[in-house]
């Protein structure tokens, strides 16, 4: 199984800059943490078929994207673009590379539904090959000769959700199990991957209320884990005519959660996104609210799921020379 893909998460192991550590016997004094990070779509492969190639020659560059996360990308929502120090839009130029044919475009989407590793009927990753076929540019000099960098680069809509379960005792059912040396069921989750990590941490671990105190603390912490670029959703254009505008201060670093609690809780307003998403601040973000829920005759689990919404970028880079002849 890919573990990269679907991380089980248990309440018993804490992930948090360590691993292997255990909740104490007496569960009530820590707090387990649930992180989810990783990959979504990745460019597995960027090269060009040459290394060093006369002026107005052919070349082929390659892109192989994978979705080695666990959300699946609709066609609709992903596309990639050829850029570099020699690359123009429109591919015309005595300067610059150019389109083997007129139909050359430097975007490509995906042609198709890229969905992630399925473990449970051990189905791989989609994966999609592109190409684009080049010619080098006309105008270099006889006898000169210079290095051409192409960056490749794939934007993407993506998800990382975790659920799971936060057991709630009264304190009579507490005391009982306190007394008779057992442990409380501890919280268990479960996260897809992506390079948006979700820590999800309620405090206190075991969530024992009463009439006169029947509030607990959730935090949701949110951190760019996959060495890419954070924006919010519906930022970038995926269709023609491609606009791949971010907004610096509205639409960059910035991603939307979305709480969903079980009837009875209230209080749970601050750990959703505001309008407009929310910020990272050097790469994370921290939303924290305090829940109040119903007192349970004796004990129950409730059912939560934390979405985190976002758009994704990455790129590679490959380089040539060219020579003048």
């Amino acid at each position: 199984m890919n573990k990269g893909i679907l991380l089980v998460i248990l309440a018993t192991v804490l992930i948090a800059g360590c691993t292997g550590g255990t909740i104490p016997t007496i569960p009530w004094i820590t707090s387990p943490t649930t992180f989810a990070g990783g990959s979504g779509l990745v460019i597995s492969e960027f090269s060009i078929d040459n290394t060093q190639v006369y002026s107005n020659r052919s070349a082929k560059v390659t892109m192989t994207v994978a979705n080695k996360g666990g959300s699946t990308v609709p066609e609709d929502e992903a596309i990639t673009v050829l850029q570099g120090s020699a690359i123009k839009d429109t591919l015309a130029d005595n300067l610059y590379w150019s389109g083997r044919d007129t139909t050359t475009s430097v975007y490509q989407d995906m042609g198709k539904v890229m969905k992630p590793y399925d473990p449970v009927r051990d189905i791989p990753a989609d994966e999609k090959m592109l190409y684009w076929y080049l010619t080098s540019p006309t105008g270099i000099t006889a006898g000169t000769s210079r290095n051409d960098v192409f960056i490749g680069r794939i934007y993407y809509d993506y998800a990382t959700t975790v659920t799971g379960n936060v057991w709630i005792y009264n304190q009579a059912e507490a005391d009982a199990a306190k007394s008779a040396g057992r442990s409380l069921n501890q919280n268990s989750f479960t996260s897809t991957s992506g390079p948006v990590a979700v820590y999800l941490t309620v405090k206190p671990t075991n969530v024992v209320v009463s009439d006169s105190d029947n509030t607990f603390t959730m935090n949701i912490k949110v951190s760019n884990s996959g060495g890419g670029t954070v924006y919010k959703q519906g930022a970038v254009g995926y269709t023609a005519p491609y606009d791949l505008v971010i907004d610096s201060s509205t639409e960059l670093n910035r991603v939307e959660v979305v709480l969903t609690a079980p009837v009875g809780w209230t209080g749970v307003a601050d750990c959703n996104s505001p309008v407009g998403g929310t910020e990272f601040v050097k790469g994370e973000s921290t939303l924290s609210c305090d829940v109040t829920v119903p007192v349970p005759a004796t004990f129950q689990s409730d059912q939560i799921s934390v979405v985190v919404n976002y758009g994704y970028w990455v790129e590679r880079t490959a380089s040539i020379t060219v020579s003048g002849k």
